[in-house]
């Protein structure tokens, strides 16, 4: 049913920090299980010194011996569990350093940890390197929160799938990738809907949008569940951002797929849309695909 979908090369980029690890944890389990191949890639900013330093002496700087060392490191902790591994120390612009790996290695999935932290009474952070991946990256990406709990199998199995979408016609993109991962990891799917805010209280324009969202999907994914074109179906499952938020951080959630797109939900006002609140406060991964990226072509 999903020929195009494929989980081969697994990009996790990381920064070192303790984020980073439970994201390797689950970049892990997806590659035992799709049989993938883990490419890790550090992000080095050299300071003007230490690249100074290596042009007299044509030798690699402390930092980047320790950057080396320390991507090493988590190479072998991969490789103790069967996976094949490549690794990467680029200098450069973490984003810019990211998003050129993705294209260049063929990356299937791009694994992060996602930074908690807090400013001010209510807004939480993900971290602006994060941010700028999830707008820009052209392949799903999975994001492993601060709520995300430690000590996931290295063949982990999943309670159930959770769909998040908008109502959208773009946000359609990840409904067979939610699809996918509910055969590969024989886990049902659990569709939420977030209704918006315009239409909330207006039944007619909410059922267009379901009609579109479902026009839509009969268009583009032609082999879908047909009980996924129904607008009946889509209504069903509408549900306000604090239930879908709820519904997040539900300890047996075990894996978020989203539907977004940078024109909505995540390009406008990112700091306080749902999916910006969904990455932060998810008590399990969130894998992200935007319109337009090669999981939701």
């Amino acid at each position: 049913m999903f020929p195009n979908l494929k989980i081969d090369r697994i990009l996790f980029a990381t920064d070192f920090l303790a984020s980073s690890s439970v994201a390797l944890d689950y970049a892990i389990a997806f590659a035992r299980h799709f049989d993938a191949t883990i490419v890790m890639i550090h992000a080095l900013e050299l300071p003007y010194t230490a690249r100074q330093a290596e042009t007299e002496s044509f030798r690699p700087s402390v930092t980047r011996k320790l950057a080396i060392q320390h991507l090493d490191a988590l190479a072998n902790r991969a490789r103790s569990n069967g996976i094949e591994v490549e690794t990467l120390v680029e200098e450069g612009i973490p984003v810019e350093v990211v998003l050129r790996a993705t294209d260049l290695h063929n990356i299937d999935l791009l694994v992060l940890g996602v930074h908690g932290v807090h400013r001010g009474l209510a807004h939480l952070l993900i971290g602006s390197n994060t941010e700028n991946l999830l707008l820009s990256a052209r392949c799903p990406t999975m994001t492993v929160g601060a709520h995300v709990m430690v000590g996931v199998s290295p063949d982990p199995q999943f309670n159930e799938i959770l769909y998040f979408s908008d109502f959208s016609p773009e946000a359609t993109v990840a409904a067979p990738y939610a699809m996918f991962l509910s055969r590969e990891f024989q886990a049902p799917v659990d569709v939420c809907q977030l209704v918006p805010e315009i239409v909330a209280g207006n039944p007619k324009l909410r059922q267009i949008l379901a009609e579109e969202y479902c026009e839509t999907m009969k268009r583009v994914h032609p082999d879908i569940d047909a009980v996924w074109c129904a607008p009946s179906f889509q209504l069903d499952h509408g549900k306000e951002i604090s239930e879908v938020i709820e519904r997040a951080q539900n300890q047996r959630a075990g894996l978020i797929v989203l539907g977004a797109h940078t024109e909505t939900q995540l390009g406008r006002h990112f700091h306080t849309s749902f999916a910006y609140q969904l990455l932060a406060k998810a008590s399990c991964p969130v894998i992200s695909i935007r319109a337009g990226t090669s999981g939701g072509e």
